[in-house]
């Protein structure tokens, strides 16, 4: 296994992304707890990152537990979440469970755990102190989840304003300065006849 840096966690979010959800037990038993044992900030850290990338992507009532008949729906041994589920959706759960154990082995007053996990997500949740270069590949990584949304998702506008947005434009150097991206165009129709 290589040595930790702060790209190790851009690594395990890009491999995390093309994992099945199947693999991701395993994935998290051979790569994600050694990390763990060899860094002591690193589940926090992951968590960290994947917050901020998933941060404004879900809509209000998505990833809330799936209640159909007053009884929890369950899908493939898991319980079943609204709204669209990214491969980054499932870590975090675990991740977050890790956080809270951590929290609670080393709090010396129990009626103080609630407070402590409220300081963490006041504290160290919401201090996105990135360096530009780490913020930007982060906010690749979370464009890319939000176009995987849209095209798996989001239901398909069929009306002439899905074309005329800002997105296919783009700066060209010609005389007026302006173009069209036709690949963002070609994207559009091909999602279109889905």
């Amino acid at each position: 296994m290589k040595a930790f840096d702060r790209n190790t966690n851009l690594d395990v979010i890009r491999d995390v992304r093309n994992l099945e959800k199947i693999a991701l037990d395993d994935y998290i038993d051979k790569v994600i707890i050694p990390l763990r044992d060899q860094n002591s900030t690193f589940c926090e850290t992951l968590y960290k990152d994947i917050v901020y990338i998933l941060k404004g992507i879900d809509k209000p009532g998505d990833n809330d537990l799936l209640i159909e008949h007053g009884d929890f729906v369950v899908e493939d041994g898991d319980f079943k979440l609204t709204g669209y589920q990214t491969r980054l959706h499932n870590p975090v759960i675990w991740l977050h469970m890790e956080i809270i154990k951590k929290i609670e082995a080393r709090s010396e007053r129990p009626d103080k755990i609630i407070e402590e996990i409220e300081n963490f997500n006041d504290k160290f949740l919401t201090n996105f102190n990135f360096t530009t270069e780490y913020k930007t590949e982060l906010d690749k990584i979370k464009e890319s989840i939000k176009k995987e949304r849209r095209h798996n998702y989001e239901p398909v506008d069929t009306t002439l304003s899905k074309f005329l947005d800002a997105d296919i434009l783009e700066l060209k150097p010609n005389i007026m300065g302006l173009g069209i991206n036709l690949n963002e165009l070609i994207n559009r129709l091909r999602r279109k006849t889905k």
